[in-house]
């Protein structure tokens, strides 16, 4: 089998958090020559593995940064990304939305200068398939997170037809696994983890329990994206684990791993998200070996009860992500 990614030299922005170490790690097994971009010298996830790759200290919204940053570079997967949870993004929508715009436009003002390469943006499955950003706009909540990201896919659609290079825009579902952030504003299954291990009369959920999901478990979604490159796959591509689970069973396996006996109840003044089970999945993933719930649920509280959890962040995290 042809190695696609020996010797490339791939920028990965995001590759210090939670996903984006992952992919470090994969292209780097490959034979990938790794760049990453830093607000500070803070590695995060990838402490301690400064010497396995080339950072670069700056600004991603900033455009002549952007345009040092890919200089050389023969793939760019764009990760990095303002986020919290659904709340926050209801709440703050203007501010995380306008974050991730001009990260997304710095980028593309940097690549102008540049031969054209292939990009992979990371967008969300919370984007329909039938969905527009005018329709987001309109909705009677406005997810910042998820209007923005729908802009974003706007704006580099629009530069890959300008500037003829491949896109692939990725859509996963809720990733979620070891390295990830567990805290109280982090995303459904680690925000669930740390209320069941706080010392509280029950576990509160928001929404109904009733509301259906499906995970992802990281390392696949590392996998995944590589296999759907290396098919060659342009486009908007979901990725997503088959099965599907109500909040509510969700709760009760979490609750099970971390609290035994732990009572639960729904909080539905709360913001659930939305979400549609029914998204399509490329000819290349049919076969995946998808890691299933329980398991990939068993690995992250190891790891968490390893004590090797991200702390949280006083603010949101930027590019740093």
């Amino acid at each position: 089998m042809i190695n696609t990614w020996k010797n490339k030299r791939v920028l990965i922005t995001g590759g210090t958090g939670f996903i984006g170490s992952f992919l470090v790690e994969a292209l780097l097994a490959r034979g990938a020559k790794v760049r990453v971009p830093v607000r500070s010298e803070n590695f995060r996830a990838l402490s301690g593995q400064q010497g396995t790759f080339e950072w670069m200290i700056g600004d991603l919204r900033d455009s002549n940064y952007c345009a040092e940053l890919v200089t050389g570079i023969d793939h760019v997967f764009h990760l990095a990304a303002c986020r919290r949870n659904a709340e926050y993004h209801a709440t703050h929508a203007s501010q995380v939305l306008h974050e991730n715009v001009r990260m997304t436009h710095a980028l593309i003002d940097g690549l102008r200068a540049t031969k054209p390469v292939p990009v992979t943006f990371f967008s969300t499955a919370n984007i329909p398939p039938q969905s527009d950003v005018l329709s987001l706009s309109k909705a009677k909540t406005i997810d910042g997170y998820v209007l923005g990201k729908s802009l974003c896919e706007l704006s580099w659609f629009i530069a890959s037809r300008t500037h003829d290079f491949p896109l692939q825009i990725i859509r996963p579902v809720g990733t979620y696994g070891p390295r990830d952030t567990f805290s109280l504003d982090s995303n459904v299954i680690p925000a669930l983890m740390y209320k069941a291990k706080r010392n509280t009369p029950a576990l509160t959920v928001f929404g109904s329990g009733a509301q259906k999901r499906t995970f992802l478990y990281v390392e696949d979604f590392a996998e995944a994206v590589l296999r759907l490159v290396e098919a060659n796959v342009t486009g908007v591509q979901y990725i997503h684990n088959e099965e599907v689970v109500t909040v509510k069973h969700l709760a009760e396996k979490i609750r099970d791993l971390v609290h035994p006996g732990l009572p639960i109840i729904f909080n539905e003044a709360k913001p659930q998200g939305s979400f549609s089970t029914r998204l399509p999945l490329h000819r290349s993933l049919k076969n995946f070996p998808w890691t299933s719930l329980d398991e990939g649920l068993q690995k992250t509280v190891d790891w968490w009860r390893g004590g090797q959890n991200i702390e949280a962040e006083a603010s949101v995290a930027l590019s740093a992500r």
